[in-house]
Protein backbone atom coordinates (compact mmCIF):
# COMPACT_ATOMS: atom_id res chain seq x y z
CA UNK A 1 0.00 0.00 0.00
CA UNK A 2 2.83 2.39 0.85
CA UNK A 3 4.44 1.65 -2.53
CA UNK A 4 1.12 2.46 -4.26
CA UNK A 5 0.76 5.79 -2.43
CA UNK A 6 4.37 6.68 -3.21
CA UNK A 7 3.80 5.91 -6.89
CA UNK A 8 0.72 8.15 -6.99
CA UNK A 9 2.55 11.03 -5.32
CA UNK A 10 5.62 10.76 -7.55
CA UNK A 11 3.53 10.36 -10.69
CA UNK A 12 1.75 13.57 -9.78
CA UNK A 13 5.06 15.36 -9.29
CA UNK A 14 6.33 14.19 -12.66
CA UNK A 15 3.09 15.25 -14.38
CA UNK A 16 3.26 18.72 -12.82
CA UNK A 17 6.91 18.96 -13.84
CA UNK A 18 6.06 18.67 -17.53
CA UNK A 19 5.34 22.37 -17.85
CA UNK A 20 8.85 23.21 -16.68
CA UNK A 21 10.57 20.88 -19.12
CA UNK A 22 11.84 22.59 -22.26
CA UNK A 23 11.39 20.89 -25.59
CA UNK A 24 14.37 20.09 -27.78
CA UNK A 25 14.94 19.66 -31.44
CA UNK A 26 15.95 16.11 -30.63
CA UNK A 27 12.60 15.13 -29.14
CA UNK A 28 11.16 12.19 -30.97
CA UNK A 29 7.94 12.18 -32.93
CA UNK A 30 6.09 9.29 -34.47
CA UNK A 31 7.25 8.92 -38.06
CA UNK A 32 5.04 7.37 -40.70
CA UNK A 33 7.33 4.36 -41.00
CA UNK A 34 7.48 3.63 -37.29
CA UNK A 35 3.86 4.51 -36.70
CA UNK A 36 2.78 1.49 -38.71
CA UNK A 37 4.09 -0.72 -35.93
CA UNK A 38 2.95 1.47 -33.07
CA UNK A 39 0.43 0.46 -30.53
CA UNK A 40 -2.34 2.98 -29.96
CA UNK A 41 -1.76 4.48 -26.54
CA UNK A 42 -3.88 6.87 -24.57
CA UNK A 43 -2.61 10.41 -24.31
CA UNK A 44 -1.36 11.47 -20.91
CA UNK A 45 0.31 14.61 -19.69
CA UNK A 46 3.39 13.46 -17.82
CA UNK A 47 6.94 14.54 -17.33
CA UNK A 48 10.13 12.76 -18.20
CA UNK A 49 13.62 13.62 -17.05
CA UNK A 50 14.63 12.25 -20.41
CA UNK A 51 17.99 13.26 -21.82
CA UNK A 52 17.76 15.07 -25.11
CA UNK A 53 21.40 14.16 -25.52
CA UNK A 54 20.70 10.46 -25.63
CA UNK A 55 17.54 10.89 -27.79
CA UNK A 56 19.62 12.79 -30.31
CA UNK A 57 22.13 9.99 -30.24
CA UNK A 58 19.46 7.44 -31.01
CA UNK A 59 17.90 9.45 -33.81
CA UNK A 60 20.92 10.66 -35.68
CA UNK A 61 22.53 7.38 -36.61
CA UNK A 62 20.58 6.20 -39.59
CA UNK A 63 18.59 7.28 -42.58
CA UNK A 64 14.86 7.80 -42.17
CA UNK A 65 14.41 5.74 -45.32
CA UNK A 66 15.47 2.56 -43.50
CA UNK A 67 12.78 -0.07 -44.13
CA UNK A 68 11.35 -1.50 -40.94
CA UNK A 69 10.39 -5.19 -41.20
CA UNK A 70 7.04 -6.44 -39.99
CA UNK A 71 6.73 -8.02 -36.57
CA UNK A 72 6.07 -11.74 -36.95
CA UNK A 73 2.53 -12.10 -35.53
CA UNK A 74 2.56 -15.90 -35.36
CA UNK A 75 3.17 -16.90 -31.75
CA UNK A 76 2.79 -20.63 -32.52
CA UNK A 77 1.15 -21.08 -29.14
CA UNK A 78 4.07 -19.53 -27.24
CA UNK A 79 3.47 -17.16 -24.34
CA UNK A 80 3.52 -13.57 -25.62
CA UNK A 81 5.99 -11.19 -23.97
CA UNK A 82 5.38 -7.52 -24.75
CA UNK A 83 8.31 -5.16 -25.25
CA UNK A 84 7.87 -1.38 -25.57
CA UNK A 85 10.55 0.78 -27.16
CA UNK A 86 10.98 4.26 -28.62
CA UNK A 87 13.45 3.41 -31.39
CA UNK A 88 12.15 5.46 -34.30
CA UNK A 89 12.32 4.89 -38.08
CA UNK A 90 16.07 4.30 -38.08
CA UNK A 91 18.52 1.43 -38.00
CA UNK A 92 17.53 0.89 -34.36
CA UNK A 93 13.85 0.47 -35.24
CA UNK A 94 14.72 -2.03 -37.95
CA UNK A 95 17.14 -3.91 -35.71
CA UNK A 96 14.81 -4.29 -32.72
CA UNK A 97 12.17 -6.03 -34.87
CA UNK A 98 14.78 -8.24 -36.55
CA UNK A 99 16.28 -9.25 -33.21
CA UNK A 100 12.92 -10.10 -31.66
CA UNK A 101 11.96 -12.15 -34.73
CA UNK A 102 15.34 -13.88 -34.55
CA UNK A 103 14.89 -14.78 -30.89
CA UNK A 104 11.38 -16.06 -31.51
CA UNK A 105 12.77 -18.52 -34.05
CA UNK A 106 15.50 -19.71 -31.68
CA UNK A 107 13.10 -20.99 -29.02
CA UNK A 108 9.42 -21.82 -28.66
CA UNK A 109 8.62 -20.96 -25.03
CA UNK A 110 7.87 -17.25 -25.49
CA UNK A 111 7.14 -14.86 -28.35
CA UNK A 112 8.67 -11.38 -27.93
CA UNK A 113 6.40 -8.74 -29.48
CA UNK A 114 8.11 -5.35 -29.87
CA UNK A 115 5.87 -2.29 -29.99
CA UNK A 116 7.00 1.20 -30.92
CA UNK A 117 5.68 4.02 -28.75
CA UNK A 118 6.98 7.56 -29.21
CA UNK A 119 9.54 8.41 -26.59
CA UNK A 120 7.48 11.07 -24.81
CA UNK A 121 4.36 8.90 -24.84
CA UNK A 122 6.30 5.90 -23.56
CA UNK A 123 7.56 7.86 -20.57
CA UNK A 124 3.98 9.06 -19.97
CA UNK A 125 2.73 5.46 -20.07
CA UNK A 126 5.33 4.40 -17.51
CA UNK A 127 4.22 7.17 -15.18
CA UNK A 128 0.55 6.24 -15.51
CA UNK A 129 1.30 2.51 -15.51
CA UNK A 130 3.12 2.79 -12.19
CA UNK A 131 -0.29 3.54 -10.67
CA UNK A 132 -2.63 1.57 -12.95
CA UNK A 133 -0.41 -1.50 -13.30
CA UNK A 134 -0.74 -1.39 -17.09
CA UNK A 135 2.84 -1.98 -18.13
CA UNK A 136 4.64 -4.08 -20.74
CA UNK A 137 6.65 -7.12 -19.73
CA UNK A 138 9.91 -5.49 -20.87
CA UNK A 139 10.42 -1.76 -21.26
CA UNK A 140 13.12 0.46 -22.73
CA UNK A 141 14.23 3.59 -20.92
CA UNK A 142 16.85 6.31 -21.33
CA UNK A 143 19.72 5.51 -18.97
CA UNK A 144 19.57 8.59 -16.68
CA UNK A 145 15.80 8.15 -16.31
CA UNK A 146 15.80 4.57 -15.11
CA UNK A 147 16.30 5.23 -11.40
CA UNK A 148 13.37 7.65 -11.39
CA UNK A 149 11.11 4.98 -12.84
CA UNK A 150 12.55 2.36 -10.49
CA UNK A 151 11.47 4.58 -7.60
CA UNK A 152 7.99 4.80 -9.14
CA UNK A 153 7.75 1.03 -9.14
CA UNK A 154 7.83 0.60 -12.93
CA UNK A 155 10.66 -1.95 -12.92
CA UNK A 156 11.06 -5.17 -10.97
CA UNK A 157 14.09 -6.23 -8.95
CA UNK A 158 15.99 -8.93 -10.86
CA UNK A 159 19.10 -8.98 -8.70
CA UNK A 160 18.63 -12.64 -7.79
CA UNK A 161 18.08 -13.66 -11.41
CA UNK A 162 21.05 -11.73 -12.83
CA UNK A 163 23.37 -11.46 -9.86
CA UNK A 164 24.81 -14.94 -10.36
CA UNK A 165 25.13 -14.63 -14.15
CA UNK A 166 28.81 -15.20 -14.88
CA UNK A 167 28.77 -12.72 -17.77
CA UNK A 168 27.62 -9.76 -15.65
CA UNK A 169 31.24 -8.84 -14.85
CA UNK A 170 31.83 -8.19 -18.57
CA UNK A 171 29.53 -5.16 -18.54
CA UNK A 172 31.13 -1.74 -18.14
CA UNK A 173 30.54 -0.39 -14.64
CA UNK A 174 29.08 2.93 -15.79
CA UNK A 175 26.25 1.62 -18.00
CA UNK A 176 25.47 -1.20 -15.57
CA UNK A 177 25.19 1.25 -12.66
CA UNK A 178 22.39 3.09 -14.47
CA UNK A 179 20.25 -0.05 -14.13
CA UNK A 180 20.56 -0.07 -10.34
CA UNK A 181 18.89 1.76 -7.50
CA UNK A 182 20.83 3.56 -4.78
CA UNK A 183 21.16 0.34 -2.76
CA UNK A 184 22.71 -1.52 -5.69
CA UNK A 185 19.74 -3.68 -6.64
CA UNK A 186 19.51 -4.52 -10.35
CA UNK A 187 16.37 -3.93 -12.44
CA UNK A 188 17.52 -4.69 -15.99
CA UNK A 189 20.50 -4.43 -18.32
CA UNK A 190 22.04 -1.66 -20.43
CA UNK A 191 21.69 -2.29 -24.17
CA UNK A 192 23.74 0.38 -25.90
CA UNK A 193 25.99 3.23 -24.95
CA UNK A 194 27.43 6.44 -26.24
CA UNK A 195 29.81 8.96 -24.79
CA UNK A 196 31.71 12.13 -25.65
CA UNK A 197 35.13 12.74 -27.18
CA UNK A 198 36.93 15.68 -28.75
CA UNK A 199 36.87 16.36 -32.49
CA UNK A 200 39.93 18.22 -33.75
CA UNK A 201 40.38 20.06 -37.05
CA UNK A 202 43.98 19.06 -37.70
CA UNK A 203 44.43 21.55 -40.52
CA UNK A 204 43.67 24.47 -38.20
CA UNK A 205 45.79 22.94 -35.44
CA UNK A 206 48.76 22.49 -37.80
CA UNK A 207 48.31 26.02 -39.13
CA UNK A 208 48.68 27.23 -35.53
CA UNK A 209 51.94 25.27 -35.19
CA UNK A 210 50.49 22.40 -33.15
CA UNK A 211 51.20 18.93 -34.51
CA UNK A 212 49.26 16.64 -32.19
CA UNK A 213 45.89 16.45 -30.48
CA UNK A 214 45.73 17.83 -26.91
CA UNK A 215 46.38 15.32 -24.14
CA UNK A 216 45.80 17.52 -21.09
CA UNK A 217 43.61 20.49 -20.18
CA UNK A 218 46.64 22.76 -20.50
CA UNK A 219 47.28 21.45 -24.03
CA UNK A 220 43.61 21.90 -24.82
CA UNK A 221 43.53 25.50 -23.59
CA UNK A 222 46.57 26.38 -25.67
CA UNK A 223 45.06 24.75 -28.77
CA UNK A 224 41.76 26.59 -28.38
CA UNK A 225 43.49 29.93 -27.93
CA UNK A 226 45.91 29.33 -30.81
CA UNK A 227 43.23 28.35 -33.31
CA UNK A 228 40.78 31.17 -32.54
CA UNK A 229 40.57 33.39 -35.63
CA UNK A 230 38.07 36.17 -35.05
CA UNK A 231 38.90 37.81 -38.38
CA UNK A 232 37.49 34.74 -40.14
CA UNK A 233 34.76 34.03 -37.56
CA UNK A 234 36.46 30.84 -36.39
CA UNK A 235 36.18 29.95 -32.72
CA UNK A 236 38.69 27.71 -31.01
CA UNK A 237 36.02 25.59 -29.38
CA UNK A 238 32.34 24.69 -29.73
CA UNK A 239 30.17 22.85 -27.25
CA UNK A 240 26.58 22.59 -26.05
CA UNK A 241 25.88 24.35 -22.76
CA UNK A 242 22.12 24.72 -23.14
CA UNK A 243 19.87 24.72 -20.08
CA UNK A 244 18.61 21.15 -20.55
CA UNK A 245 19.92 17.67 -19.86
CA UNK A 246 21.73 18.00 -23.17
CA UNK A 247 23.84 20.77 -21.64
CA UNK A 248 24.56 18.76 -18.51
CA UNK A 249 25.65 15.88 -20.73
CA UNK A 250 28.44 17.99 -22.25
CA UNK A 251 29.33 20.08 -19.18
CA UNK A 252 29.70 17.23 -16.71
CA UNK A 253 33.15 16.04 -17.93
CA UNK A 254 34.63 19.46 -17.13
CA UNK A 255 33.30 19.33 -13.55
CA UNK A 256 34.27 15.73 -12.76
CA UNK A 257 37.91 15.63 -13.84
CA UNK A 258 41.37 14.81 -12.52
CA UNK A 259 43.61 17.68 -11.41
CA UNK A 260 46.92 17.30 -9.59
CA UNK A 261 46.33 13.57 -9.38
CA UNK A 262 42.94 13.80 -7.66
CA UNK A 263 39.62 13.16 -9.39
CA UNK A 264 36.70 15.37 -8.41
CA UNK A 265 33.20 14.04 -7.79
CA UNK A 266 29.58 15.18 -7.83
CA UNK A 267 29.44 14.03 -4.23
CA UNK A 268 31.19 17.26 -3.21
CA UNK A 269 30.92 20.26 -5.53
CA UNK A 270 32.80 22.41 -3.00
CA UNK A 271 35.98 20.49 -3.84
CA UNK A 272 38.35 22.89 -5.61
CA UNK A 273 39.06 20.27 -8.29
CA UNK A 274 35.55 20.82 -9.66
CA UNK A 275 36.43 24.41 -10.61
CA UNK A 276 39.25 24.51 -13.21
CA UNK A 277 37.28 23.18 -16.18
CA UNK A 278 34.32 25.51 -15.71
CA UNK A 279 36.58 28.50 -15.07
CA UNK A 280 38.44 27.73 -18.29
CA UNK A 281 35.19 27.53 -20.27
CA UNK A 282 34.15 30.87 -18.78
CA UNK A 283 37.41 32.42 -19.90
CA UNK A 284 36.82 31.06 -23.42
CA UNK A 285 33.54 32.95 -23.69
CA UNK A 286 34.99 36.09 -22.12
CA UNK A 287 38.00 36.11 -24.46
CA UNK A 288 36.15 35.19 -27.64
CA UNK A 289 37.53 31.65 -27.93
CA UNK A 290 34.02 30.18 -27.68
CA UNK A 291 30.73 31.73 -28.74
CA UNK A 292 28.37 32.86 -26.00
CA UNK A 293 25.69 31.20 -28.15
CA UNK A 294 26.90 27.89 -26.68
CA UNK A 295 24.22 28.37 -24.01
CA UNK A 296 21.59 28.11 -26.75
CA UNK A 297 23.26 25.47 -28.89
CA UNK A 298 22.18 21.85 -28.94
CA UNK A 299 24.82 19.21 -29.52
CA UNK A 300 23.79 19.17 -33.17
CA UNK A 301 24.44 22.92 -33.38
CA UNK A 302 27.93 22.63 -31.90
CA UNK A 303 28.69 19.68 -34.18
CA UNK A 304 27.55 21.68 -37.22
CA UNK A 305 29.90 24.53 -36.25
CA UNK A 306 32.79 22.10 -36.30
CA UNK A 307 31.82 20.49 -39.61
CA UNK A 308 31.44 23.94 -41.21
CA UNK A 309 34.99 24.86 -40.16
CA UNK A 310 33.75 27.51 -37.74
CA UNK A 311 35.23 25.80 -34.68
CA UNK A 312 38.66 24.19 -34.52
CA UNK A 313 37.72 21.79 -31.73
CA UNK A 314 34.34 20.50 -30.56
CA UNK A 315 32.80 18.08 -28.09
CA UNK A 316 31.08 15.35 -30.11
CA UNK A 317 29.23 12.10 -29.48
CA UNK A 318 29.54 8.57 -30.75
CA UNK A 319 26.46 8.99 -32.94
CA UNK A 320 28.10 11.80 -34.92
CA UNK A 321 30.53 9.30 -36.42
CA UNK A 322 27.80 7.91 -38.66
CA UNK A 323 27.75 11.14 -40.70
CA UNK A 324 30.89 13.11 -39.88
CA UNK A 325 32.85 12.12 -42.98
CA UNK A 326 29.93 13.12 -45.19
CA UNK A 327 29.27 16.33 -43.24
CA UNK A 328 32.91 17.48 -43.34
CA UNK A 329 32.96 16.43 -47.00
CA UNK A 330 36.73 16.46 -47.34
CA UNK A 331 37.11 20.17 -46.55
CA UNK A 332 39.63 19.47 -43.78
CA UNK A 333 41.42 16.64 -41.97
CA UNK A 334 40.12 15.74 -38.54
CA UNK A 335 40.89 13.40 -35.66
CA UNK A 336 38.93 12.17 -32.65
CA UNK A 337 40.72 12.04 -29.29
CA UNK A 338 39.90 11.56 -25.62
CA UNK A 339 38.45 14.61 -23.89
CA UNK A 340 41.47 16.29 -22.25
CA UNK A 341 39.66 17.54 -19.17
CA UNK A 342 42.49 17.45 -16.63
CA UNK A 343 45.98 16.09 -16.03
CA UNK A 344 47.94 14.64 -18.92
CA UNK A 345 46.96 11.04 -19.55
CA UNK A 346 43.56 11.40 -17.86
CA UNK A 347 40.12 12.03 -19.26
CA UNK A 348 36.46 12.23 -18.27
CA UNK A 349 33.27 11.88 -20.28
CA UNK A 350 29.54 11.27 -19.88
CA UNK A 351 27.62 8.09 -20.64
CA UNK A 352 24.39 8.03 -22.60
CA UNK A 353 22.40 5.12 -23.92
CA UNK A 354 19.33 2.97 -23.46
CA UNK A 355 18.46 0.30 -20.91
CA UNK A 356 15.86 -2.47 -20.91
CA UNK A 357 14.15 -3.33 -17.65
CA UNK A 358 11.80 -6.08 -16.52
CA UNK A 359 8.52 -4.34 -15.68
CA UNK A 360 6.63 -4.94 -12.45
CA UNK A 361 3.95 -7.59 -12.86
CA UNK A 362 5.49 -9.14 -15.99
CA UNK A 363 3.99 -12.48 -17.08
CA UNK A 364 7.17 -14.53 -16.82
CA UNK A 365 10.14 -12.85 -15.15
CA UNK A 366 12.51 -15.77 -15.74
CA UNK A 367 11.74 -15.82 -19.48
CA UNK A 368 12.17 -12.04 -19.73
CA UNK A 369 15.56 -12.29 -18.04
CA UNK A 370 16.63 -15.04 -20.45
CA UNK A 371 15.73 -12.80 -23.40
CA UNK A 372 17.79 -9.93 -21.97
CA UNK A 373 20.75 -12.26 -21.48
CA UNK A 374 20.57 -13.20 -25.17
CA UNK A 375 19.84 -9.68 -26.39
CA UNK A 376 22.81 -8.26 -24.44
CA UNK A 377 25.17 -11.14 -25.16
CA UNK A 378 28.63 -10.24 -26.44
CA UNK A 379 27.77 -11.35 -29.98
CA UNK A 380 24.48 -9.44 -30.15
CA UNK A 381 26.03 -6.33 -28.60
CA UNK A 382 28.76 -6.29 -31.26
CA UNK A 383 26.26 -6.66 -34.09
CA UNK A 384 23.97 -3.93 -32.73
CA UNK A 385 26.83 -1.45 -32.36
CA UNK A 386 27.69 -1.72 -36.05
CA UNK A 387 24.06 -1.58 -37.20
CA UNK A 388 23.18 1.50 -35.15
CA UNK A 389 26.46 3.38 -34.80
CA UNK A 390 26.64 2.81 -31.05
CA UNK A 391 29.03 1.38 -28.51
CA UNK A 392 28.52 -1.99 -26.85
CA UNK A 393 28.03 -2.06 -23.10
CA UNK A 394 30.32 -5.06 -22.64
CA UNK A 395 34.10 -5.16 -22.70
CA UNK A 396 34.08 -8.54 -24.49
CA UNK A 397 31.86 -7.34 -27.37
CA UNK A 398 34.05 -6.66 -30.40
CA UNK A 399 32.11 -4.78 -33.11
CA UNK A 400 33.69 -4.72 -36.56
CA UNK A 401 32.94 -1.21 -37.76
CA UNK A 402 33.34 -0.58 -41.47
CA UNK A 403 33.44 3.19 -41.01
CA UNK A 404 35.33 5.60 -38.68
CA UNK A 405 37.21 2.67 -37.18
CA UNK A 406 39.89 4.75 -35.45
CA UNK A 407 37.26 7.08 -34.01
CA UNK A 408 35.18 4.22 -32.63
CA UNK A 409 38.30 2.74 -31.02
CA UNK A 410 38.83 6.08 -29.27
CA UNK A 411 35.23 6.25 -28.11
CA UNK A 412 35.54 2.70 -26.81
CA UNK A 413 38.60 3.74 -24.82
CA UNK A 414 36.76 6.82 -23.53
CA UNK A 415 34.12 4.55 -21.99
CA UNK A 416 36.70 3.64 -19.36
CA UNK A 417 36.57 7.25 -18.15
CA UNK A 418 32.87 7.96 -18.70
CA UNK A 419 30.48 8.83 -15.88
CA UNK A 420 26.86 7.74 -15.65
CA UNK A 421 24.36 10.42 -14.69
CA UNK A 422 23.00 9.04 -11.47
CA UNK A 423 21.33 6.71 -11.11
CA UNK A 424 19.25 8.85 -8.77
CA UNK A 425 15.55 9.52 -8.38
CA UNK A 426 16.27 13.25 -8.10
CA UNK A 427 18.64 13.44 -11.08
CA UNK A 428 16.50 16.05 -12.93
CA UNK A 429 16.95 18.47 -10.00
CA UNK A 430 20.67 17.73 -9.75
CA UNK A 431 21.08 18.24 -13.50
CA UNK A 432 19.25 21.57 -13.43
CA UNK A 433 21.58 22.87 -10.73
CA UNK A 434 24.65 21.81 -12.74
CA UNK A 435 23.72 23.54 -15.99
CA UNK A 436 22.46 26.59 -14.09
CA UNK A 437 25.81 26.90 -12.32
CA UNK A 438 27.69 26.53 -15.60
CA UNK A 439 25.60 29.21 -17.29
CA UNK A 440 26.37 31.62 -14.44
CA UNK A 441 30.05 31.09 -15.17
CA UNK A 442 29.66 31.41 -18.94
CA UNK A 443 27.28 34.38 -19.08
CA UNK A 444 27.71 36.29 -15.85
CA UNK A 445 31.40 35.79 -15.19
CA UNK A 446 30.70 34.14 -11.84
CA UNK A 447 33.59 32.06 -10.54
CA UNK A 448 33.09 28.31 -10.76
CA UNK A 449 33.64 28.09 -7.01
CA UNK A 450 30.76 30.47 -6.25
CA UNK A 451 28.43 29.03 -8.88
CA UNK A 452 28.96 25.44 -7.77
CA UNK A 453 28.67 26.44 -4.10
CA UNK A 454 25.21 27.85 -4.85
CA UNK A 455 24.26 24.65 -6.68
CA UNK A 456 25.56 22.62 -3.75
CA UNK A 457 23.07 24.24 -1.35
CA UNK A 458 20.32 22.50 -3.33
CA UNK A 459 22.13 19.28 -4.24
CA UNK A 460 23.75 18.56 -0.87
CA UNK A 461 20.50 17.89 1.08
CA UNK A 462 19.34 15.58 -1.72
CA UNK A 463 22.55 13.55 -1.58
CA UNK A 464 22.55 13.49 2.22
CA UNK A 465 19.21 11.75 2.09
CA UNK A 466 20.10 9.53 -0.87
CA UNK A 467 23.78 9.49 -1.97
CA UNK A 468 24.88 8.93 -5.55
CA UNK A 469 26.32 5.47 -6.13
CA UNK A 470 30.08 5.19 -6.31
CA UNK A 471 31.52 4.73 -9.80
Amino acid sequence: MKRKVLSIVMAGIMILGLGACGSSSSTTSTSSAAASTAQSTSSASAASSASAADTSAAESTASSSTSIPAVDPNTNGAEEITLWHYFDSSADAKAIVEKCNEYNKLQSKVHITPTYVSRTELMNQYTIGAVSGELPDIGMVDSPDMESYISLGVFEDVTDELGSWDELSNFYAGPLSSCKDASGKLYGLPQNSNCLCLAVNMDLLNKAGITDVPKSMDDFKKAVEATTDSANSVFGYAMCAISTEEGTFQLLPWIVATHDGTKSSLSDLTNANCDPGLDMLGSFVKNGNMSSECVNWTQADAYNQFCAGKAALAEVGTWHMATMSKDVNGTFNYKICLLPTGDSGTSSSTIGGENFGICTGCKDKAACVEFLKWFMSADQEAKWAVLAGKLPVRSDAKPEYTYEQDAFATFQDEMNYALARGPHAQWPTISEQLYTAAQKVLLQGTSASDALAAAWTVISPILQESPLPQQ
